[in-house]
């Protein structure tokens, strides 16, 4: 049974958030360990601004992520009602 367009186009915003959330988690990890190896050298007045931008970019990301995470819930139940 071949899928209907309406289910590929879905299938699509899936992937594609399933992509942004990869990036999201990616670029959380990165900032993490970036703050710790700034933190292990130094805790001079540069660290201290980098580290917190660094804070703001993970609460942004993890922001990010849980708004495409619910959009990515809600596109799958939309797909669960087109198959029943």
């Amino acid at each position: 049974m071949n899928p209907s367009p309406s289910q590929l186009d879905l299938r699509e915003r899936i992937q594609g958030c399933q992509r942004f959330l990869r990036l999201m988690t990616g670029i959380i990890l990165g900032a993490i360990a970036l703050i710790i190896l700034m933190t292990t050298f130094s805790t001079g007045p540069a660290v201290r601004v980098g580290g917190k931008a660094l804070y703001y970019l993970v609460v942004l990301a993890a922001f990010a992520s849980l708004g495409v995470w619910l959009y990515r819930v809600l596109i799958e139940r939309n797909q669960q009602k087109m198959r029943n």
